[in-house]
């Protein structure tokens, strides 16, 4: 009987799904590569910040708190810039979202973007749309559209940082390898974006992703105007970031205006750059690399690398610090729909709501 008993136990467990298994192993897998990814990317930072620390710690204590203070502002004023593309890009797709609400959806979204992966400030922005009343589908190609429209408008702004990114390939800084790559990918990509952002092209690609997501297509093809409000927020809000890490530079030396321009298309660079370090959060170490190559010729009788480096990381830290005010800003900013307002979302076309 306990023999049977025994047999039966074992015929009836439960047995084991190998593909679940695997699937379980592939996860793991992913997350330990990038927590390696991550523990070397901030140990090679670390490393460069301890070899560099006497010019680091220098620029640190040299910096103004009127700069810092403007860079902090000019940073959250191009997150302002960014999130009103994103509107213009819903406008586009026949929905009008309230300026508190897409405040909300991207300031508070682009939080995300601190879990390594790239993509969960997307998927943040899509619930948080989904919870202001637009539907997922469009907030999803809103977020599309504005991320390539802006990649377009940061390549075009880059172009102006070239020349000093040039000057670092060809010498031997620590930074070489990384410049080169990030040139690379400007060469290849400026080209396609233009082509992408022609708006019979890029309508083309919208009901593309609207037949794979099994959806009713657009009844509309995506306008110049449309396009061109796109890029010109997103090209402020670009031209913003550089002008905060400008305010830095000119805390430690005189730039002028080449350096202006040059830190606009460095800036540029460097954040579409660190959009392809999908394992590292936030582009961190890729932004740093393009941002210390641009600096360092300015600053060659203000520290050289050291600070070119230190001025790198002051700014990741006040753009953390803006990211965080932002969503909190945003975030209050919804009080005011407890106390009864216009709706967030309303839809230009009746033939777009799903």
């Amino acid at each position: 009987m306990v023999e049977t008993a025994a047999r039966r136990t074992v015929d009836e467990a439960p047995e084991t799904d190998p593909s679940a298994a695997a699937g379980g192993r592939r996860r793991w897998l992913n997350v330990a590569v990038r927590v390696v990814v991550i523990v070397a990317i901030v140990a090679g930072m670390t490393w460069s910040v301890v070899d560099q620390w006497p010019q680091v710690r220098a620029t640190w204590l040299g910096l103004a708190w009127s700069s810092v203070t403007l860079s902090v502002l000019a940073a959250l004023l191009g997150m302002v810039a960014n999130t009103m593309a994103w509107r213009a890009a819903v406008a586009d797709l026949e929905h009008r979202v309230s300026v508190g609400a897409a405040l909300r959806i991207c300031l508070v979204g682009q939080l995300g973007k601190y879990i390594p992966g790239s993509v969960w400030a997307y998927v943040l922005q899509i619930e948080l749309s989904r919870r202001a009343g637009l539907p997922r589908p469009r907030a999803f190609l809103a977020s599309l559209i504005a991320l390539g429209l802006g990649v377009t408008a940061a390549l075009g702004l880059g172009v102006v940082g070239l020349p000093s990114l040039r000057e670092a390939v060809g010498s031997d800084s620590t930074y070489a390898d990384s410049v080169r790559v990030a040139l690379w990918i400007v060469a290849v990509l400026f080209p396609i974006a233009l082509l992408c952002a022609v708006p019979r092209v890029l309508t083309a690609l919208v009901q593309l992703a609207l037949r794979l997501l099994r959806r009713p297509p657009l009844t509309h093809r995506l306008t110049w105007p449309g396009v061109l409000r796109v890029i010109g927020w997103s090209a402020l809000g670009y031209s913003l970031f550089g002008v905060h890490l400008w305010l830095l530079a000119n805390a430690q030396a005189a730039p002028g205006f080449e350096g202006l321009l040059r830190s606009v298309g460095a800036f540029a660079i460097a954040m579409t750059v660190g959009m392809f370090a999908f394992l590292s959060p936030s582009g961190l170490g890729v932004r740093e690399a393009v941002l210390v190559a641009a600096l360092a010729p300015f600053l060659l009788d203000h520290g050289g690398v050291g600070a070119a480096m230190g001025i790198a990381l002051a700014s990741r830290l006040i753009f953390t610090i803006a990211d965080v005010l932002a969503a909190g800003i945003a975030a209050l900013s919804g009080l005011r729909q407890l106390r009864g307002s216009t709706p967030d979302v309303v839809a230009t076309s009746p033939t777009t709501n799903a």
